[in-house]
C-alpha cells in the first residue's frame, strides 16, 4: 500500500517532463549546435548517475535483484539529460544578435489526416535556411515569413540567446 503514492508521483512526474520535451522541441529546430548540446547533456547524464549509483552500490545488492533498478536510473538519467541540458542552457545564457547569410525562406504545409477536396492551403509553417562561414543552419518557425523579400546572399540580423553551455538558440517562434 506504501508504494502507490510514490508510483502515482512517478507517473505524474514522467508525465511532466514528457510535456517538457514535447515543448522543448520547438527549441530544438532552432538550436544551432544541438549535436554538441545532446552530446554534453547526455555525457553530463551518464555521470551524473553513474557516480551516485557508484557510491551507494551497497544499496543495490544482490546486484542480480537491483540490476534492472540501476539501469532504469541510468537511461532516465540519459534520456531525459538533453532537455535539462537545453534549459540549463537557456535559462543561464546571453541574448544578443548574430548575422547570417540568407540562403531560403520555404513554407510547408502539414496534416495529419491529408487535404480535403476543395481545402484552401495554409503554411503550417516555414523553413529558414542560413548559412554563417562553413556551416548551413535549418532553422523551423510557425508565426510568420520573417523574410519574404530578402534574396539569397542577402546578410539577416537575428536574434540569438548564447547559452550557458555554450550553444546557440535563435529567437524564432
Amino acid at each position: 500500500m506504501t508504494n502507490r503514492p510514490l508510483a502515482i508521483l512517478a507517473v505524474i512526474i514522467l508525465s511532466i517532463l514528457m510535456m517538457l520535451y514535447v515543448y522543448e522541441f520547438s527549441v530544438f529546430s532552432n538550436t544551432l549546435e544541438m549535436k554538441r548540446l545532446v552530446l554534453i547533456s547526455t555525457l553530463a547524464g551518464a555521470v551524473l548517475a553513474t557516480v551516485p549509483l557508484w557510491i551507494w552500490r551497497a544499496r543495490f545488492m544482490p546486484w542480480k535483484e537491483h540490476f534492472s533498478t540501476a539501469v532504469l536510473i541510468l537511461t532516465f538519467s540519459i534520456v531525459f539529460a538533453p532537455l535539462f541540458g537545453s534549459l540549463l542552457n537557456r535559462g543561464l545564457g546571453t541574448d544578443g544578435t548574430d548575422s547570417f547569410e540568407f540562403v531560403a525562406e520555404t513554407a510547408y504545409f502539414a496534416s495529419g489526416y491529408g487535404v480535403l477536396k476543395g481545402e484552401k492551403l495554409k503554411p503550417t509553417g516555414w523553413k529558414l535556411i542560413l548559412k554563417e562561414a562553413e556551416h548551413q543552419w535549418r532553422l523551423s518557425y510557425k508565426t510568420q515569413a520573417f523574410f519574404p523579400l530578402t534574396k539569397p546572399g542577402e546578410k539577416v540580423l537575428l536574434p540569438v540567446r548564447k547559452g550557458v553551455l555554450g550553444v546557440r538558440v535563435v529567437g524564432l517562434k
